[in-house]
């Protein structure tokens, strides 16, 4: 069964058959020459209050999706509904009304916050924007944002270079929810921080969700990172889904032969034991010009020539469980190599 997903009340965010291209331009006219399939038929939905993580080698187009979704990148096709509404057919005052409830954490804590601006009109600047004109109601939200977030209320009137790195994520995260939204990205929202300072944003965040009752897309290429914090996991490889499943599934049973991958690679704290390390030979390919077929096959270790042929198709091979691959069978098995 491919996969397939309806729009219903309990889904906060749908994604459907999601593509998203980038030009290559060429020539003194600059024509488009080529393609550039940074998401290439991308589905999967995330519910309400649940964290969805999506995990996969940098390049392989986790940060496009998550842009895509909030229409900061123009998609190619498909189709987003968020809360049943459909975000690629909004018109721009409809999409301003609609950014109230999605919003986002960038990556880089240091670009993503406007140097020449102090922190608390940083957080105020979206309530201004959708029409809180009252300069006190503005920070009465401040106030109560930065606490919630673990900064003191003078914290406002300082500027964003006289913090460290964590305490300006916690900005970020506090911008974020000044609108009181209902579904937050975080696009790697840790990897530029130190692992001390992992933690506590992780866990900041997971206390936020369980107090507001949002829903989060969490981005990362750190499994131990999306282990900790994800409810279901959704694996992306050259542009595609490769692999989905609930957290437990995931990281108890991995299907997909890079999903087994990238699992070897998690260190384990433990020096006594022993992990088989499946080392992958080859660079990524191009998204350029992908590979035909299964476009893990130049670099998988157990393909066979129908990898190279015939695209495996998305298919829940266990309840819950969705899996791209031929040499996995109905019920989680894999088919042996001879």
């Amino acid at each position: 069964m491919a996969f397939s997903v309806d729009v219903e009340k309990k889904d906060t965010l749908v994604v459907q058959n999601l593509k998203t291209y980038f030009p290559v331009r060429s020539g003194i006219f600059q024509r488009v020459s080529a393609w550039v399939k940074a998401v290439d038929d991308v589905s999967f939905t995330v519910k309400e209050g649940e964290t969805f993580g999506l995990v996969g080698e940098s390049g392989c187009g986790k940060t496009t999706v998550s842009r895509s979704i909030l229409r900061l990148i123009p998609a190619n096709g498909g189709s987003v509904f968020f809360e049943g509404q459909d975000v690629f057919n909004l018109r721009s005052n409809e999409l301003k009304a609609l950014r109230r409830n999605m919003q986002i954490v960038f990556q880089d804590p240091y670009s993503s916050l406007d140097p020449r601006m102090p922190v608390g009109d940083i957080i105020a600047e979206s309530l201004l924007i959708h029409g809180v004109k009252d300069s006190k109601q503005r920070n009465v939200v401040v106030q109560e944002m930065l606490a919630k977030v673990g900064l003191n209320p003078y914290h406002a009137h300082r500027y964003p270079h006289e913090f460290s790195g964590g305490q300006r994520q916690r900005i970020g995260i506090a911008r974020a929810l000044a609108l009181n939204p209902r579904f937050i990205v975080c696009d790697e929202p840790v990897s530029a921080l130190d692992v001390s300072i992992q933690s506590q944003i992780l866990n900041l965040l997971k206390d936020l969700q369980r107090e507001y009752g949002f829903s989060y897309l969490f981005v990362a290429h750190d499994l131990s990172v999306v282990e900790h914090i994800s409810d279901r996991v959704g694996v992306m490889y050259l542009g595609k889904l490769v692999e989905m499943a609930s957290r437990e599934q995931l990281f108890s049973e991995p299907l997909h032969p890079y999903t087994r991958a990238l699992m070897s690679a998690i260190p384990v704290p433990d020096p006594r034991r022993k992990r088989e390390r499946i080392v992958l030979t080859g660079e990524v390919p191009s998204p350029l010009n992908p590979p035909s077929g299964c476009r893990f096959h130049p670099r998988c270790p157990i393909a066979e020539s129908i990898c190279s042929q015939i695209e495996p198709k998305f298919e829940e091979k266990r309840p819950g469980h969705w899996v791209a691959c031929h040499l996995v069978e109905q019920g989680g098995r894999s088919t042996p190599v001879a």
